[in-house]
């Protein structure tokens, strides 16, 4: 039977300690020490990744930068992610819940809640196999034509308009592998829908430019 794989980004190895102790026999953990290797062992090892925890201070890459990449590449967003912070990075904490983390583990880690915490994570994790790959297209195609859309592109007016997208166009659910959404989606979406996809994100998103959501 496999076992999970977690991998800590976090250059503390009495919280590596802590987790394996925690965990026991029952996962693979790995560590690396700082967010821009974190980021190097995601990319190379995406599939293989049931888990990852990161320390929102971690050296090189901020652990927020690596929400914010992850979040940005369909590859990685079914990876669910537990982040570690002390009680007064509440606005850092905040942000990260926004950018897709799953949990939070509060420094110094109590043992006793890790095991715990992980559990439930790799739950919601288990959940996202079930998975809407129609969001992934329309994700996709924004990005190759927002530049085009002539609507603002900020934060906020991005999601109104896969929002509003989303809420309007059939869904396309796929039982799958982490990492393999894309090109199950692929797969399964002809030219003609791909076209179909873009005049209405171009609807959606004068929809967006005539009636943004910010002053």
């Amino acid at each position: 039977m496999r076992k999970n794989s977690i991998l800590l980004v976090d250059n503390d190895d009495e919280v590596f300690n802590v987790l394996v102790d925690s965990l026991g026999t029952d996962y693979v953990c790995e560590k690396v020490s700082d967010g821009e290797k974190g980021y190097s062992y995601l990319e190379a090892h995406a599939g293989e990744i049931d888990l990852i925890i990161i320390d929102l201070q971690t050296p090189e890459i901020k652990g927020k930068e690596i929400l914010e990449c992850m979040e940005s590449n369909l590859a990685y967003k079914n990876i669910p992610v537990l982040v570690l912070a002390s009680s007064e990075q509440t606005e850092e904490v905040e942000y990260a819940i926004s950018m897709g983390a799953d949990d939070v583990l509060l420094k110094p880690i109590n043992p006793s809640v890790v095991k715990r915490r992980v559990d439930n994570v790799l739950c919601v994790g288990n959940t996202r196999m079930v998975h809407n790959v129609m969001e992934d297209l329309i994700r996709e195609e924004m990005e190759q034509c927002i530049d085009n859309l002539g609507m603002c592109t900020c934060l906020i007016c991005r999601r109104d308009l896969l929002t509003l997208t989303l809420n309007n166009e059939p869904p396309k659910y796929v039982t799958s592998e982490k990492g393999s959404a894309i090109a199950m989606a692929a797969q399964r979406t002809s030219r003609g829908d791909r076209i179909k996809l873009l005049t209405d994100i171009t609807y959606y998103a004068q929809m967006v430019k005539e009636r943004p959501s910010h002053k």
